[in-house]
């Protein structure tokens, strides 16, 4: 990230020297800086469409440490269409209890949120956040460090402006859209993910997969990993994400709608033809999900895998997850053991 110098002088802790405190209610006489990153159009001589679309943000300094009472912003904007993926490769900042994400609001922290102000996450303390993708086309970070020390390193962050959703398996059916083709000619097995894998999937966003098999095939998939947010049913109504089967024939019919972290370990397709619908909304988000998907004939229906048994997709829509998330319990929680541990030392 680059910092212009306000003028005012700084003095970075040294090996061995104190920490600089600032008060956190302090906040309005950080010293900002700003900037805005945005792709620009290709044009003939590029060749492309677009330039500039990744790159990376530091904190001031990096990899030294950071200077105390700075608060930076920068505002990534990508083009019509594309999302904006953050992903982490560096994170320390100054923690008094050296933990990730505890109380965060009250440290030097790493904000994430969209344009429209929801929050995506807030970051303090060491350990590298997970990736994070916008619901649209901006994403705003915000650094803010109240203290400092001589071992905080800060933080960097790759960005990537794109429009495939982080997803690299299957056909994409049209640009900037998350539609992915599986057609078993050109595909005969492989996996799948909800958009963003190995962070938690982007709101406001629906995904569809695909899968076409020759006329005896039926199309299986084995979830790995399964965490959409909702309860059931897991509809509209319960604010709930969820993916949700059809095989595509006649009018499209829906088969089974599944959220929570419940997977249906195994399901199988009743005819050549699948598809797997993911949706989620403006309110929560989750881990996603991940499977691996194989086009199967007759002869190996029967042959199961050692995962289990095929759940039948006619059964009724199921799901839960806890929405009852108690950071201020596990904050008071937390304290008790760290106070417990100072008086139980020996004196």
């Amino acid at each position: 990230m680059r910092c212009e110098d306000t003028g005012q002088q700084l003095t970075l802790a040294a090996a061995g020297a104190p920490i600089t405190r600032l008060d956190p209610t302090e906040v309005r006489e950080l010293i900002s800086c700003n900037e805005v990153v945005e792709a620009r159009p290709g044009g003939p001589a590029s060749g492309k469409s677009w330039v500039k679309l990744n790159g990376s943000l530091t904190s001031p300094n990096f990899p030294d440490p950071y200077p105390a009472r700075r608060q930076c912003r920068v505002d990534l904007k990508a083009p019509r269409g594309f999302r904006v993926r953050l992903s982490f490769t560096h994170f320390h900042l100054y923690h008094p209890l050296n933990l990730s994400n505890n109380n965060c609001d009250s440290m030097d922290s790493v904000r994430i949120q969209e344009l429209k102000g929801s929050v995506l996450g807030v970051y303090c303390g060491p350990g590298i956040p997970p990736p994070i993708m916008s619901s649209g086309e901006h994403l705003t970070l915000i650094f803010r460090s109240i203290t400092s020390g001589p071992r905080v390193t800060g933080y960097r962050v790759l960005y990537s402006f794109l429009n495939d959703f982080g997803l690299k398996s299957g056909q994409q059916l049209r640009n900037n859209s998350c539609a992915f083709l599986f057609n078993s000619t050109t595909q005969h097995q492989g996996e799948i993910h909800s958009p963003n894998p190995g962070g938690k999937y982007p709101r406001d966003t629906v995904c569809r997969y695909v899968f076409h098999g020759q006329p005896q095939q039926r199309i299986r998939l084995t979830f790995t990993l399964f965490d959409v947010e909702g309860v059931a049913p897991c509809n509209e109504r319960t604010d709930s994400d969820y993916i949700e089967f059809s095989n595509m024939e006649g009018d499209h019919s829906v088969l089974a709608r599944r959220c929570g972290r419940f997977a249906p370990k195994v399901v199988e397709s009743e005819s050549s033809n699948f598809q797997l619908t993911f949706i989620s909304n403006h309110k929560y988000d989750g881990m996603g999900f991940a499977a691996t998907f194989k086009f199967v004939t007759p002869q190996e229906e029967g042959e199961r895998d050692e995962e289990g048994a095929v759940q039948p997709l006619s059964l009724p829509a199921s799901g839960a997850v806890g929405r009852t998330k108690q950071p201020g319990i596990t904050t008071f929680l937390l304290g008790i053991l760290v106070m417990g541990r100072l008086f139980l030392q020996p004196l």
